[in-house]
């Protein structure tokens, strides 16, 4: 039987509206698929990435001076003091951006620029203000230790390290971190939403306003509501109240879009027809919600396509929109709604000014804000922070718990945790199954003791070992860190990491090869050390005399994954690291002794609901079925532990 066309003219009652809590739950049962894109980096502003992003290079991709000074070896130094300086010879000057080669031998230094690539041989920058040049005579009046005032490669951002997660809303501060690791070509999501405007009244803005007729104001702006949301809008343009042009248009609509709106003709009044074709040519879903300005909506499907007719009435329109057609693109690109331009937060910790007026980067976690300013150099600074404080020149200190306006980055989604600590593809996992979002500093164990004694983080991941061989409980103690608790975390295998062509059997065969090791303050190198110490005793040496024949001790790589980059690249012949690193980078392993990865967790904070979440995930059996291979949970996992 061939369906007939409804009489366009028949007048429509609303009788029988739907209750707002069950469009809502309508609408959040609707879900398109957004295809993926790739656009220049010059046009991805406001899209919506699509995979995560791991980086290619190290930033900065050279060890570099952060101050202007004098390239030196840290030892030419030790002795140093204002009334008595080093005197150093200059050998040359090194500006920003010079590729030629220069060495820094026992009793030179170079004058070098911010920015500028450290020399062969120099292992510090002293800074000029701590010095003074005579013609070839530079005298330094101030020691510095191994590794001041540079920035080493990799130290912001290491080659394989993810620096942008998969949904992550693209703005400034995302643009800045991939022009930072050289990317020009970004996968984003698209999610293409027609905009159909009807009515026999409208005209288009840049028209001459005749008697009668009316601006197209929705076309415009629900075309900026779907950009913010993170959709790309295609704005077809003005159909006449007329059945044949209407279903015209959202033939074509439907065909290249995966969300079409019309607006305007969805009421009962005569000449409202819209709802009538898309009754015809799908389903209609609803028509009418029981909420001001909600009685004309009307919500269907033709074909996979959501189809919905929004009020004419311009406010009515974007109110529905951000009621009901916002959470459908937000749920099909996989964001969360953008937050407001500026909020009131309370400081979680104390921040001293330098006694001038700073616009200084902040974290904004659960209402609480926490400094999130590293260094000038790092690009990270920006990613790690949701937004900034003004300080005035006035203010020398803010004191926690005080109230401060934070003037949020465009479309920041702000984290329901903070981690500071070690880093351990572990906790990406625990984000992954919590379906919270982590905000994680991967500092070292150290760091994380110190920021969750400070107050600074909710949460410090730790690996640190003692003598005895206990984790994290014996600094917990030392610390006198009287307000957090222990939560027992996972077992992890850490070993020698090294390339199949490489003759290694244990840790003795080390001395003489090029080791990459993990940064100062990581659990992962204390552990090293401790083993080391075992081995030094088994040979009868000093631990201080078997490091020293150790190549590349001094070094510091931040991550698991940057130690394997180093090996596999031939920078290095060896490292210490975990299995499961070791296995994804197709590299050989040797275990050399398990840690114990562990969290402390403020006590004020056990009951809320996001740390419940999290310690549920922790003890569930599809995260220790899911742990990587070389890490598993035990009989501990998930112990709350409260005396030290």
């Amino acid at each position: 039987m061939t369906k007939s066309r409804p009489n366009i003219m028949e007048r429509k009652e609303f009788r029988d509206l739907t209750s707002v809590e069950d469009a809502r739950k309508l609408v959040e049962q609707i879900r398109v698929q957004p295809e993926t894109i790739i656009l220049p980096i010059d046009k991805a502003v406001g899209h919506i990435i699509a995979d995560d992003i791991p980086s290619g290079v190290d930033v900065p991709a050279f060890n570099r001076s952060v101050k202007d000074g004098y390239a030196i070896r840290a030892k030419d130094t030790y002795q140093a003091t204002e009334p008595k300086p080093e005197e150093l010879r200059c050998i040359g000057s090194i500006p920003a951006g010079c590729t030629d080669k220069f060495f820094v031998d026992d009793g030179e230094t170079i004058e070098i620029s911010t920015g500028a690539p450290i020399p062969d041989g120099a292992d510090a920058v002293v800074m000029v203000e701590n010095t003074k040049q005579t013609g070839d005579s530079v005298f330094i009046y101030q020691p510095v230790h191994i590794g001041e005032n540079i920035m080493r490669a990799g130290n912001d951002i290491m080659k394989g390290e993810r620096i942008l997660r998969k949904n992550t809303r693209i703005g400034s501060r995302e643009i800045g971190v991939l022009a930072s690791i050289g990317m020009n070509d970004v996968p984003v999501k698209r999610l293409l939403v027609g905009i159909i405007s009807t009515g026999n009244e409208l005209i288009k803005p840049g028209d001459e306003l005749e008697a009668g007729r009316i601006y197209d104001a929705n076309s415009y702006a629900i075309a900026a509501a779907i950009e913010e949301c993170g959709g790309t809008a295609r704005i077809y343009g003005i159909v006449p109240d007329d059945a044949a042009l209407m279903e015209e248009a959202l033939e074509r609509a439907i065909n290249e879009c995966n969300i079409v709106l019309t607006s305007g003709s969805t009421s009962a009044g005569v000449g409202d027809i819209m709802y009538m074709i898309i009754e015809e040519k799908g389903e209609t879903l609803t028509h009418g919600i029981a909420i001001k300005p909600g009685k004309p909506v009307v919500i269907g499907m033709i074909g996979n396509v959501p189809t919905i007719g929004l009020p004419g009435n311009p406010t009515s329109a974007l109110s529905i929109f951000n009621e009901f057609v916002a959470p459908i693109i937000y749920n099909s690109l996989g964001v969360k709604p953008t937050f407001k331009t500026k909020i009131t937060a309370v400081m979680g910790t104390g921040i001293r000014s330098g006694g001038r007026e700073e616009l200084f980067p902040v974290g904004v976690v659960r209402g609480k804000a926490y400094p999130a300013d590293k260094t000038s150099g790092a690009i990270t600074t920006l990613s790690d922070a949701d937004g900034i404080i003004e300080i005035r020149a006035h203010t020398e200190y803010i004191e926690a718990g005080s109230e401060v306006e934070v003037t949020m980055f465009g479309n920041v989604k702000s984290p329901d945790l903070m981690f500071v600590g070690g880093q351990c593809p572990g906790t990406d996992l625990l984000e992954e199954i919590t379906g919270l979002v982590f905000r994680t500093l991967k500092m070292g164990s150290s760091a994380g003791f110190t920021a969750i004694s400070g107050g600074t983080t909710d949460i410090a991941c730790v690996n640190m070992v003692d003598s005895e061989g206990n984790y994290n409980s014996s600094v917990i103690g030392k610390m006198n860190l009287e307000d957090v608790v222990l939560v027992k975390g996972y077992r992890r295998e850490q070993g020698l990491i090294f390339s199949p062509d490489t003759h290694v059997y244990g840790l003795k065969d080390i001395t003489g090869l090029q080791l990459i090791n993990r940064n100062r303050g990581s659990g992962t190198r204390a552990l090293l050390d401790r083993e080391l110490g075992k081995l030094a005793e088994n040979m009868g040496i000093p631990r201080s005399e078997l490091i020293k024949s150790l190549k590349g001790y001094n070094s510091g790589s931040k991550t698991h994954r940057s130690v394997c980059d180093a090996v596999k690249s031939g920078k290095a012949d060896v490292g210490f690291g975990l299995r499961a690193a070791a296995e994804e980078a197709g590299l050989e392993f040797i275990p050399v002794a398990e840690d114990e990865f562990d969290f402390v967790i403020r006590k004020d904070l056990l009951d809320i609901e996001e740390i419940q979440i999290f310690l549920s995930a922790l003890r569930s059996e599809e995260f220790s079925k899911r742990l990587p291979t070389g890490m598993y949970s035990y009989e501990m996992t998930g112990r709350v532990i409260s005396s030290f």
